[in-house]
């Protein structure tokens, strides 16, 4: 019986040392797989920051030499740096109206001028115009449109849209017709020193992007250094194994590894999917050894036992039974312990102040990556220094709370290891004490708990960036349950509600919202649960004031269970659609009443006639788009395989588009405001310097956005002037954004101020001294037909031109009639130089009184 335990004991404990063996070489495999991927992720991230200082470079100075440009990238070494790097190229992003702008370029590169590549008519372009270093056939390579490859162009638009690298997929290295899988990594290059904020100033801003190309199987050996040649590495494009998307293979697929392991690396908006396994070679590593030990030294102390049980005979009987007892126990209590410590992955340590000296697991020294024994005095010095230094005062003042105070041991802080990676580690412990409460010692464990601070981390982020997208939401919005109750909401501006939170949240529609209202946000509820996609219905509900508001309310079902319904006030948009048509009423009555008139003056009716045409047709256009834009989003939110994403872009773009159609109405109100301004106007002292400061300002974003300039040039000796300080503004204003509108992009645009004596004004004529602006612009000009007739409503000055910017032509009509009403006097003409020249003339004030002008 005792051969037979001693036997089976010995067999267990060679399974079990096998098993530990096995598991420490599985845990190894995945230590390495890990390395590895992480590896990849660190090259790519380090060739990240290298374009980001090409994009620097490309953004300080502008068009680069193609000599500069080779010498920048030979002096990065990027071959020797990143093994499979083929060259760095910039493209420049060109719209399809600037091709012109390729030939300051390309100029010089190969001798010779040439074109984008492929040949077709495009939007936009994205050809190569540096490439460093220079392949055997350049002109395969300068010239290539990015954006006409569909991987580059994915990536591209990626980068533009997140202002950081993209990786691309699968694809070849431009030139190199035999070559093998390659990938590309671009980054965006913008004109300002920081990515802009908003989707629309990155498509503005965006100058074009900085490429490289990899060769994938040269990328892959140079990963595979040290431990990882002994892997088989298979790296694809996606999750599907088709031998069509692997980027690159190391060794062959064992199908009968010992080890194998899937993982993914996401970066630059793409993922890379890895299939690795072992081979025979690394299988060998496997210290099988130490198993094999413990059976023969396990077969060996079984037979001596068996010997010595047989020579000491019944007398030592129960001392072996005892002993075989104590031995299990011992065993079993170790046994679990190290379960225990392996399941929970900590380690255990013993700090031992007296001595100053500390011991630790295996486990614990892993975490600390300690690869060889230390004594305990040297280990106590090591973990001080692991720790990170702005957590070290934490840890030693926990500690001394804990001795000193026996409060809970039980802290996160941060240690840093010997690669310069900074890690989590969460450490508890106990202080041991005689029986005079002196400390004999403090035990504990240790754990790496980096992975969980980091998801808790980013769950923190994610809730911050909702929270935001909700703050920023201007509608109403508002959230059921199953049963039609209310459960949640948000409101930018709690003074929206028609009602106070109390006296609805836990309530149906039914009895908080009218009867009609009531039932129809209930039919929708019942539409989204049956057909899916978006309801809209459209409202009206009194205010606590007592005015009639109208909404609209979109109601979505929640996958969670559920509705959110989205209420937007169309009060304001209703009452402009109404405004608009009580003006075109009123121009159809005007035009009437006014026909004898129009007999008088035939030519000035024909004119009239002709401009209002233009601007009855202009204006139907520009309202038409918009509301065209509106309908075609919200239908397309409202279809059932839109995602979330799809439906809050589409939401934006039916912001964009009402706000958009607001801005046409205001110009439409403001000229029938200016044309019936049956009151005064206070005219006061105004200090016109002071207005011409503020609208330079207010344009600096405006002018950026072109990469345009404004100056303004102030004479010393200034008078106030007689005028309206608000509608004076607005004539500057409007004189600013028309010069930047019919200015080409990286113009100036100059505003001179000074006074002029010797000029009278036929509102002023006892006083020769007036005050005159000059706006001047470098854009295409006056008209042919004159310049007066910009002044006229509904008139658009090279309306014809295909590129002219849009707009009513009421600008121009509101100066004049403001300028007159001043006083003064506006003008227009064509610049020496090019462009156009208003001038306006102001009488100066001689007197502070407020004078009143009908």
């Amino acid at each position: 019986m005792v051969a037979v335990l001693l036997l089976g004991a010995t067999l267990g404990g060679w399974w079990a040392m096998r098993a530990r063996v096995l598991s420490a070489a599985e845990q190894g495999f995945a230590r390495d797989a890990d390395a590895l991927v992480a590896e990849a992720e660190a090259r790519l991230a380090r060739f990240a920051d290298i374009e980001r200082g090409a994009a620097g470079l490309v953004r300080l100075a502008g068009k680069v030499p193609t000599s500069d440009w080779e010498s920048y990238v030979d002096s990065l070494g990027l071959a020797r740096a990143f093994p499979g790097f083929t060259s760095l190229s910039v493209a420049w992003r060109i719209p399809d109206a600037s091709r012109h702008q390729l030939d300051p370029w390309v100029s010089g590169a190969v001798g010779e001028y040439f074109d984008i590549r492929p040949a077709g008519v495009r939007s936009l372009y994205l050809p190569v115009v540096r490439v460093a270093p220079a392949p055997a056939d350049l002109s395969r390579v300068l010239g290539f449109d990015l954006l006409s490859d569909p991987v580059r162009r994915v990536a591209a638009e990626y980068a533009w849209r997140t202002g950081d690298m993209a990786l691309s997929a699968h694809t070849a290295v431009r030139g190199d017709a035999g070559g093998g899988p390659a990938f590309s990594l671009i980054m965006p290059v913008y004109a300002t020193p920081d990515v802009p904020s908003s989707d629309a100033m990155r498509e503005a801003v965006a100058l074009g992007v900085i490429s490289a190309d990899f060769h994938a199987d040269a990328f892959l050996e140079a990963l595979l250094a040290g431990r990882g040649r002994l892997l088989a590495v298979q790296l694809y494009d996606s999750r599907d194994t088709d031998p069509a998307e692997r980027l690159a293979v190391r060794g062959v697929d064992e199908s009968g590894a010992l080890f194998a392991t899937d993982r993914q690396l996401h970066v630059g908006g793409h993922a890379w999917y890895w299939r690795l396994a072992s081979t025979p070679a690394y299988e060998a590593t496997i210290p099988w050894w130490q198993a094999h030990a413990v059976g023969a030294v396990g077969a060996t102390l079984s037979g001596v036992l068996v010997v010595l049980v047989g020579l000491l005979g019944r007398a030592r009987r129960g001392a072996r039974q005892r002993v075989a007892q104590m031995t299990e126990a011992l065993r079993e209590k170790d046994q679990r312990l190290r379960l225990a410590l392996e399941g929970a992955q900590e380690g255990w340590w013993d700090w031992d102040p007296v001595r100053g000296g500390m011991l630790a697991s295996d486990r614990a020294l892993q975490i600390l990556r300690v690869v060889e024994r230390l004594p305990a005095s040297q280990l106590l010095a090591l973990w001080r220094s692991r720790l990170y230094p702005q957590d070290r005062a934490l840890v030693e003042a926990a500690i001394a709370q804990h001795i000193d105070f026996n409060a809970p041991l039980d802290m996160r802080c941060r240690i840093v290891l010997p690669d310069g990676v900074m890690r989590w580690v969460r450490v508890r412990g106990k202080a041991r004490r005689d029986a005079s409460g002196a400390v004999l010692g403090v035990a504990g464990f240790i754990a790496d708990i980096t992975d969980e601070q980091l998801a808790a981390q980013a769950q923190a982020r994610l809730a911050a960036r909702h929270a935001g997208a909700l703050a920023a939401l201007p509608d109403l919005l508002f959230e059921f349950d199953e049963d039609g109750r209310y459960v949640g909401y948000h409101a930018g501006n709690e003074g929206d509600l028609a009602a106070p939170p109390e006296a609805f949240l836990g309530k149906r529609s039914a009895e908080v919202l009218p009867a009609a209202v009531a039932r129809a946000l209930d039919q929708a509820c019942k539409k989204v649960i049956t057909h899916g996609g978006v309801e809209r219905i459209e409202y009206e509900l009194n205010t606590p004031n007592g005015a009639a508001q109208s909404f609209e309310g979109r109601v979505v079902r929640v996958d969670t269970g559920g509705f959110l319904c989205i209420v937007r006030n169309l009060t304001d948009l209703k009452r402009a659609e109404h405004e608009l048509t009580r003006h075109r009423d009123n121009l159809a009555d005007l035009v009437a009443e006014q026909t004898m008139d129009l007999l008088l003056a035939k030519d000035a009716a024909d004119r009239a006639n002709r401009g209002k045409s233009e601007f009855l047709g202009t204006l139907s256009h520009e309202l038409r788009t918009p509301l065209h834009a509106i309908l075609s989003f919200a239908e397309m939110g409202q279809s059932a395989e839109a995602t979330e994403a799809r439906r809050t872009h589409c939401l934006q773009r039916i912001e964009h588009s009402g706000k958009r159609l607001l801005g046409m109405v205001s110009d439409l109100l403001a000229v029938a405001r200016s044309e019936s301004l049956h009151g005064k106007l206070a005219l006061a002292p105004v200090d016109w310097a002071t207005v011409c400061r503020d609208v330079v300002g207010e344009c600096e974003a405006l002018a950026h956005a072109k990469d345009m300039r404004l100056y303004l040039s102030v004479a010393e000796r200034l008078c106030p002037v007689r005028a309206d300080g608000l509608r004076l503004e607005q004539v500057v204003m409007n004189l600013v954004t028309n010069a930047i509108k019919f200015s080409p992009v990286g113009s100036e645009v100059h505003l001179r101020l000074a006074a002029h004596p010797g000029v009278r004004l036929p509102s002023a004529p006892e006083h020769d001294e007036v005050m005159a602006l000059d706006v001047i612009d470098h854009g295409i000009g006056l008209p042919e037909e004159g310049a007066e007739r910009l002044f006229e409503a509904f008139v658009r000055g090279h309306a014809d031109v295909p590129d002219a910017p849009p707009g009513s032509g009421l600008g121009l009509s509101i100066c004049r009639q403001f300028v007159e009403a001043f006083g003064g006097r506006i003008e227009a003409f064509n610049g020496d130089e090019g462009g156009a020249v208003f001038r306006v003339q102001l009488p100066c004030a001689t007197v502070a009184a407020t004078e009143a002008r009908p």
